[in-house]
């Protein structure tokens, strides 16, 4: 199966159990909030998301910024299907590629989306002409406990390429972003977990980031990125 495939034949969406990480979608909204509040210059008045899954961010920032024009943009008739649900007057969404329109935006949102991307240099660089500012989320996936517990993100989430916070700033150095801000969104302490191993890795987690969130996602994994660049 290519990687494309994935997320258009409806396996992607079963293997989120039908939500399409759904739940994750408030933490995503509420720090990008956080982040565009240190830069009042990047206050939008349009805003597109590539690879918007179900659409519950874009929806979740409409009512902060009422008078912007959003646009979705999905591959994946599935999760098409789900964001269409949250469409309005000045909320889209579309089916297909988001390069193909040629449309540029004051805020591009690639949340979560470049580790599904096989070739993510080309990807970024497209990416960097589609608006003005462009706000990334990107998991940290590679850590000391993920390295030990040998686990393969690929036939889970569909992560094949697997960042730290040091190569996620390469790539966007490499691929020639200027990065403005960023901070670390504790994504695996945003989620309630049941299981008692994860509650313990998550207590280590809490413990270690309150001397460094670095340190943290290095050890113990659970983090992601996110950025405002131009």
């Amino acid at each position: 199966m290519n990687s494309a495939q994935l997320y258009t034949d409806g396996t992607y969406l079963q293997r989120t159990g039908g939500t399409w990480h759904i739940e994750d979608s408030a933490a995503k909204a509420r720090w990008a909030l956080e982040l565009l509040k240190r830069h009042p210059e990047a206050t939008p008045k349009s805003i597109a998301e590539i690879g918007c899954g179900a659409g519950a961010v874009l929806s979740t920032l409409q009512g902060h910024f009422p008078e912007s024009a959003l646009t979705g943009y999905e591959i994946s008739p599935q999760a098409y299907a789900l964001c269409e649900t949250r469409a309005n007057e000045s909320l889209r969404f579309v089916l297909g590629d988001a390069f193909e329109d040629g449309k540029r935006y004051d805020l591009l949102l690639v949340l979560d989306v470049i580790e599904h991307v096989e070739d993510c240099f080309a990807f970024l660089r497209a990416a960097k002409a589609k608006g003005r500012y462009k706000l990334f989320n990107i998991p940290l996936d590679t850590s000391a406990s993920f390295a030990v517990r040998g686990y393969n993100l690929w036939d889970t989430v569909g992560h094949i390429h697997l960042f730290t916070f040091e190569t996620a700033m390469k790539t966007l150095e490499y691929t020639e972003y200027h990065v403005l801000d960023w901070l670390f969104m504790p994504a695996a302490l945003e989620r309630a977990r049941k299981r008692p191993v994860t509650q313990i890795m998550n207590a280590v987690r809490a413990s270690l980031a309150s001397i460094s969130p670095k340190m943290a996602s290095r050890l113990c994994g659970g983090y992601s990125l996110m950025v405002l660049a131009e």
